[in-house]
């Protein structure tokens, strides 16, 4: 009898862990699916005011207050309306099923969202290569 529980329990823990990790790809996805372009701007102008805020760069790149205090509303509105009118049943069994953990998981991808939004501009892309240009050429021919 020992053995049947023990059997029970293995497969519905199975079971559970599977449907589990499916409400967090769900979560992830509707989020993914239903950030857009000017959501994107939103949280990529809030990130850059956020690490702007610090200690190595706080006087090079200064942001108003008031800035700071517009990108942190919108991306409130935006997660207030995304969490909790888009992807709702997403949010509540993500939390309900698989706790915060699995929540702040989707969340940190959507700072990569924004970050990968960031590096993707031909802007930043090209100003992320531009250091190159100032590497002594002796200095790669001792890597040959």
């Amino acid at each position: 009898m020992k053995k049947i529980v023990l059997i029970f329990c293995f497969l519905f823990g199975s079971i559970y862990n599977s449907f589990a990790d499916n409400y967090s790809a769900r979560f992830t996805n509707c989020l993914t699916q239903n950030t857009t372009e000017r959501d994107k701007v939103i949280l990529v102008r809030w990130l850059f005011s956020a690490v702007a805020q610090h200690s190595a760069l706080e006087t090079e790149f200064q942001v108003s207050k008031e800035k700071i205090n517009s990108y942190e509303i919108a991306v409130a509105d935006y997660l207030q309306y995304v969490l909790g009118t888009i992807c709702y049943e997403e949010t509540k069994n993500v939390l309900d099923y698989e706790g915060e953990e699995s929540f702040i998981k989707a969340f940190e991808f959507l700072g990569e969202v924004a970050m990968m939004s960031m590096i993707e501009d031909p802007n930043v892309a090209k100003a992320l290569e531009n250091y190159v240009k100032h590497i002594d050429p002796n200095f790669i021919k001792k890597f040959d």
